[in-house]
């Protein structure tokens, strides 16, 4: 028997769309108070966003269809989101289809779609006009078996029985289908193109989920206003309305069953200086992390349960993996439609050739991909302020395995190389067809499948989850019901791949969560229309009320800020953060610069000029917010090694605290600073009591101090003398600063160099 620290009426473990709508719908349906628990310290699963100086990039969502006022799925979003979320629609021509000697517009209505095919493939107008109502035909079947997993459990039999008399066509391949179909490999390549919106190419996707997800996107595309990081942040004030929460940095080591019930998990709570294990206590359980990691990892394999799973879990071994991604986040210096870009999204092709996954595995890592998908996350999402881009190609990830046990941001100067090269290759594949968006890159950055599965727990990066073959839509083996009584699956391997399609699995798995009567109570909410929450005064714990009771200005970008909270911060660990509400929804992380008791203080930028900056600058003493801490791994390591800290402006912030603790250890003395600013007046460092014994002054724009560099801060570092393995390096500042120095200090041997971005 467990000991159990809290209860609650539900656990959703993971904060993605379906368990956040699985969370939104319990609390706004039947007033449960649910815990959510994430792993990442950002909350939305892909749905959340990253922040580099100010700009920022959406990590799952693209675009978005079936939203249009008064579609079901909008339904949903304002239910959930109390009206908060709005939607902004991308051009009618949303999607790009470009083939040597080839393009062609995907516009947002059947009719014309169909029209520009048959314009483009006269002797396939036959063919053109039944493929639309296959797709027709083939969404219909999928449906049902959406509303198997909605509907009391009786009734689900009937629905599977319909099914089955009707499963030729959705459980052929997409392949199958086209070749049987069409006779122009240029036609089956442009009606294959966007495979990579359910990361299976056309010899192993089902024409089920192609089907779908071309349906889906039949009357448009649209992106949420402001960025996708608003869903997770419009549903959770109807979760905390009702005294629920969404706790960050939790891994869930395993469900607790007990005879035969789900009734409880055990959490690695990681917000503290040191990881916790806490044992948590519901009567419903509702997994979003995948049916694989649930059923394989999270629960015992072997024993009743394991016996109880087995056919689950033989199942899902059988659809083998799907693919993960390699992404390239970009950061312009001008707005992308001076090049003619106007939102849409770029599906860039070298060749007709869909299924050749392993051909274009193998080029990405030798930087000449065969195809790669581009598009404009500050266009879609209205943001003027700051423009950017993303770059990214489906990939085998077994490739990058090799680096698995390498910590993340610490891998060696050989991946760092391989990322180099993936970059160059992807950014040189869209510059043929977006030419001069090279020029306009002012900083980038890479991720993996090693990323992916980091943040996400998708084994391998797979982001898509179970994937969607033929055999997955055959078997049924996936719906929010499992053969553990309190334990539901919600996300897109209890409904479908994508945005919406998890979100009709957080549906699913509220709706049986609720039993017999909770399809029809969810669909009575949905009638009564979208309210905003209750406020509340009762946080949960991981946040606190906070007043800003000092306010400084150092420089005219940087303000020395300090917030009183109700109780001591205890468990913190210098070099961590904190994640500041900075209204509208709006949060923002900051480094603690120091704690005294109730007062944590603050050394803050406003020169990206975005909300977090305008919070700063404007908000007089005595204004109240909300502050959740602390949060962050980038901490000292203990070693014996000399440490040398490198910092840029306000990066300086998390090593003001870590000079406190190396003092109290008798060991800032063996320490040394580097430290970077464009002139003398922005010189922070001026007055500070408590700074190591060796401090370099770099001033880029004006002459130098007696004892400083002129120049950045990547000229001291390259003419440091070090020991390689007895020196670790602290970095920490603007996104490009950060990685210029990573490189440098790669290439010169360095071993320990642990980084943190802003």
């Amino acid at each position: 028997m467990q000991d159990f620290e809290q209860d609650y009426d539900a656990i959703v473990i993971g904060s993605g769309i379906g368990g956040m709508t699985a969370a939104g719908l319990l609390a706004g349906v039947a007033h449960k108070r649910v815990l959510v628990l994430e792993k990442h310290t950002e909350p939305g699963g892909q749905t959340h966003v990253f922040r580099r100086d100010g700009a920022s990039w959406d990590v799952g969502v693209h675009y978005v269809g079936d939203v249009a006022p008064g579609s079901q799925a909008r339904a949903y979003f304002d239910y959930l989101s109390g009206g908060g979320l709005q939607w902004n629609r991308m051009p009618e021509s949303f999607d790009r289809y470009i083939y040597p000697g080839l393009q062609f517009a995907a516009p947002g209505d059947p009719a014309l779609y169909a029209q520009r095919l048959i314009e483009a493939f006269p002797d396939e107008a036959p063919a053109i006009r039944q493929y639309f109502r296959d797709i027709r035909k083939s969404v219909r079947w999928t449906v049902l078996g959406f509303m198997r997993g909605m509907v009391p459990h009786f009734v689900a039999p009937l629905l599977r029985l319909v099914q089955k008399l009707s499963n030729g066509l959705p459980t052929q391949t997409t392949k199958a289908y086209l070749d049987a179909h069409f006779r122009s490999p240029q036609l089956r390549a442009v009606l294959a193109s966007l495979w990579g919106d359910y990361g299976l190419p056309p010899s192993r996707s089902a024409f089920a989920v192609h089907a779908l997800i071309t349906h889906h996107y039949f009357h448009g595309a649209w992106f949420p206003d402001g960025g996708s990081g608003h869903i997770a942040r419009s549903f959770e004030r109807g979760i905390e309305a009702q005294g629920g929460s969404i706790r960050v940095a939790q891994e869930v080591l395993g469900i607790v069953v007990e005879n035969g019930c789900a009734v409880g998990v055990r959490v690695m709570d990681r917000r503290g200086p040191q990881p916790v294990e806490r044992h948590y206590r519901a009567p419903l359980i509702i997994s979003n992390v995948g049916a694989r990691p649930t059923f394989e990892k999270l629960l015992p394999t072997s024993g009743a349960v394991g016996a109880a799973t087995a056919a689950l879990r033989a199942d899902i071994a059988q659809t083998g993996t799907g693919l993960s991604a390699v992404t390239l986040y970009l950061r312009l210096s001008a707005d992308p439609r001076s090049l003619g870009v106007q939102g849409e999204n770029f599906w860039i092709n070298t060749g007709l050739d869909h299924d050749d996954v392993a051909g274009n595995s193998a080029g990405v890592l030798e930087g000449k991909p065969h195809g790669v998908y581009v598009s404009f996350p500050s266009i879609k999402a209205g943001d003027a302020r700051f423009h950017t881009a993303e770059i990214i190609s489906l990939v085998d990830p077994q490739a990058y395995q090799a680096w698995h046990a390498q910590p993340r941001g610490n891998r060696g100067a050989d991946y760092s190389a391989l990322k180099e090269r993936i970059g160059d290759g992807l950014l040189a594949l869209a510059e043929t067809a977006i030419p001069g968006l090279t020029a306009l890159v002012s900083y980038r950055e890479l991720s993996t499948p090693l990323t992916m599965e980091h943040y996400t727990s998708h084994p391998s990066g797979a982001f898509y989850g179970v994937p969607a073959t033929p055999a997955r839509y055959r078997s049924g083996l996936l719906g929010p019901r499992t053969p553990i009584k309190g334990l539901f699956l919600s996300g897109q391997d209890a409904g479908s791949l994508g945005i919406v399609g998890a979100m009709m699995g957080g549906v699913g798995a509220a709706c049986q969560a609720l039993g017999a009567k909770g399809f029809p109570m969810v669909q009575a909410a949905l009638k009564r229309g979208a309210k905003a929450p209750a406020t509340t005064t009762t946080l949960p714990e991981e946040k606190r009320h906070a007043v800003l009771v000092a306010k400084t200005q150092l420089t005219p970008t940087i303000w020395d800020v300090t917030f009183q909270i109700k109780g001591a911060l205890t468990d913190y660990a210098p070099g961590q953060f904190a994640r500041l509400h900075v209204g509208q929804g709006e949060w923002r992380d900051y480094s603690i610069a120091g704690v005294d008791g109730e007062a944590v203080r603050f050394l803050i930028s406003t020169r990206t000029g975005g909300e977090g900056s305008h919070f700063v600058e404007t908000a007089p003493v005595g204004t109240r917010t909300e502050i959740e801490l602390p949060l962050g791994e980038y901490t000292l390591v203990e070693s014996p090694r000399k440490k040398v800290f490198v910092a840029t402006g306000t990066g300086l912030t998390p090593f003001l605290p870590m000079f406190v603790a190396l003092a109290q250890q008798h060991r800032l003395g063996d320490a040394a600073l580097i430290f970077g600013c464009k002139t003398a007046a922005e010189d922070i460092t001026t007055g500070m009591a408590l700074l190591p014994a060796q401090v370099t002054r770099c001033v880029s724009r004006e002459p130098a101090p007696a004892d400083g560099v002129q120049g950045r801060v990547t000229d001291a570092l390259a003419q440091l003398e070090f020991a390689p393995a007895d020196t670790d390096f602290y970095v920490c500042g603007s996104s490009a600063m950060v990685a210029d120095c990573k490189a440098l200090l790669e290439r010169r041997g360095a071993v320990q160099v642990f980084i943190e971005t802003y």
